[in-house]
């Protein structure tokens, strides 16, 4: 709405039943806004927890198993104290049980393999943007995707 109002951008489509009122004036909630300037996106995924999650799928990369974030944590293949640093090379996905077992040791003598070997992953807007099932269906002609059967 801030946007809207400062002129940054312009209405594509409005809810017609929800009205915001001010003291002088009444507008209609938008749906969706276009930008007049397009803001730019960096084209490498940035490191952090969360992207080594996403690019693991919420899965531990020892024993395979698919837990909520909070439930995870996340494992130095080649330890910390051996030298390891903290990349998307070195870095998976891991529950708690496999990262107390591994310790600070290595994966060979930990006696744990990875599922598959950990890499710096591609950007592509699809990890950014995923439509819920409570956006407007309206949002769909904006998306990289096919079909309503790919909302999340």
């Amino acid at each position: 709405m801030i946007l809207y109002l400062a002129d940054r951008a312009e209405l594509v489509d409005e809810y017609s039943n929800f009205p915001i009122r001010t003291i002088s004036k009444t507008f209609r909630l938008p749906k969706i806004l276009r930008l007049y300037k397009t803001h730019k996106l960096s084209r490498t995924v940035k490191f952090s927890r969360i992207n080594v999650f996403f690019r693991d799928q919420f899965e531990c990369q020892y024993c395979f198993i698919k837990l909520p974030a909070n439930e995870l944590t996340f494992d130095h293949i080649i330890p910390v104290s051996q030298n390891g640093s903290t990349t998307w090379e070195n870095v998976v996905t891991c529950c708690k049980t496999c990262n107390s077992a591994k310790g600070s040791k290595s994966l060979k003598d930990a006696g744990l393999k990875l599922i598959r070997k950990p890499k710096k992953p591609h950007w592509s807007p699809e990890m950014c943007l995923r439509l819920k099932q409570d956006d407007p269906v309206e949002w769909l002609d904006f998306f990289p995707i096919t079909s309503k059967k790919q909302v999340a």
